[in-house]
């Protein structure tokens, strides 16, 4: 990053702080979870690092990181059959392959397939980072039990692998799919593929979805509900984000469709990318963000029609300061959209980093007004929601003053 740039971002950010964003709606109550992990009092950077959540059916999968003083990350498996009110007791996983996480946003994944469950997450390698290959480890006992499973890569090498995410068939065949970023050609990052069709126990050849890709955003996959799969990722020259579609049955991947066409350049990376679900008949809906300037800064909302083909105008959700979105299609067919964004709570002026949500009721026509769902004393981010068969529910990560990063949770209220 040029010295002009690194500049004009730190104004930026200044110009934020000062300006103060006025909370848009009363905190709704966090329901805390009961295995709620507190880590060292002493280390605010201790106790969760990474954070994932999906759904299968009628029961809850969760999949968290904990990092405490002087120890290497642990991961921790939990599960909830009635929709998140109370969790399993954890189950760690991966003690020989230890996850290489340095922020929220290149997370440990976890997909489920009735009682076949897939776990990834990056491991010490060669690059530059110190990030390598893949580890997986699966359950088929609905995460009782753990064994390690190959690495789904299949270039040999110990560079970095990451940035993934992975999500299962959902009619319910044990078939997986799998994708990440990493630099095998050589000088530029590519988004790579993979799938399983025997609950993760062997992977497909990897292909390359897009051979230029920007460097560290996460990528999101999501398939639709006849088995078709669609990868938002975030592209390079311009950093638009871009869609690209495997047809239910087909194996053939679509050319990148832009996900808004917004031109951005930039000669960094943004760190963050988006959001992705299909409805009951088809339609794609995505949340992207990206902080081109004034006019198209935020968190912004857009719909298609056609599978992800054509997408429609986009429009903004939340303040300037929202970032880091995720979004799901609930039961009843109404667009539920998640952030993280700066608001001012009513008893102190200093920007507090909360989670926020809208619903949209027609296809993403029109959204609700934004609701903060996160205790305004404590500095949340990274919102996940998962659904399953009846209900939504949306996780973050938060800090308290001078307290460790601990998980917590809500229902769509």
């Amino acid at each position: 990053m040029g010295p002009q740039l690194k500049c004009a971002m730190m104004l930026f950010v200044c110009a934020l702080a000062m300006l103060g964003f006025a909370s848009m709606a009363p905190a709704a109550t966090t329901t805390r979870p009961s295995h709620q992990h507190h880590g060292d009092d002493e280390k605010p950077a201790g106790g969760v690092i990474s954070l994932d959540a999906c759904a299968d059916g009628d029961r809850l999968h969760l999949l968290t990181a904990m990092r405490t003083d002087g120890q290497s990350p642990r991961l921790r498996y939990q599960s909830s059959d009635d929709g998140g009110a109370t969790w399993s007791s954890p189950v760690e996983l991966g003690a020989a392959q230890t996850p290489t996480i340095a922020k929220r946003g290149m997370d440990a994944q976890i997909a489920a397939a009735g009682k076949n469950l897939i776990a990834v997450w990056p491991t010490a390698g060669s690059d530059k980072m110190g990030r390598g290959p893949m580890a997986t480890a699966l359950s088929n006992d609905a995460g009782r039990t753990w064994r390690a499973g190959p690495n789904p890569a299949d270039d040999n090498l110990t560079i970095g692998h990451s940035f993934i995410d992975v999500a299962a068939d959902p009619r319910g065949r044990g078939r997986f799919h799998l994708v990440w970023l990493d630099s095998r050609e050589g000088a530029t990052k590519g988004l790579r593929y993979a799938r399983s069709d025997d609950g993760g126990a062997t992977w497909s050849r990897n292909q390359t979805l897009d051979g230029d890709t920007c460097e560290c955003c996460w990528n999101t996959i999501a398939t639709t509900p006849a088995g078709g799969v669609g990868v938002l990722y975030r592209d390079n020259n311009p950093r638009d984000m871009a869609l690209v579609r495997l047809i239910a049955g087909g194996e053939t991947w679509s050319t990148p469709t832009p996900v808004g066409i917004f031109n951005w350049e930039i000669t960094a990376c943004p760190h963050v990318g988006g959001a992705l679900a299909f409805s009951s008949t088809n339609a794609a809906h995505a949340l992207v963000w990206l902080a081109k300037d004034n006019d198209a800064h935020g968190v912004y909302a857009l719909s298609s029609s056609d599978g992800g083909t054509t997408f429609a105008s986009p429009q903004r959700l939340g303040p300037h300061s929202a970032s880091r979105p995720d979004l799901c299609v609930a039961a009843n067919g109404h667009l539920i959209a998640t952030w993280d964004a700066d608001a001012a709570d009513d008893a102190s002026p200093t920007l507090i980093r909360g989670i926020y949500i809208a619903a949209s009721s027609d296809a993403g026509q029109t959204w609700s007004t934004p609701r903060r769902l996160s205790d305004p004393a404590r500095v949340a981010t990274h919102p996940r929601v998962a659904r399953t068969s009846t209900a939504a529910r949306i996780f973050w990560t938060e800090t308290p003053p001078g307290g460790p990063t601990t998980w917590a949770s809500s229902p769509i209220p």
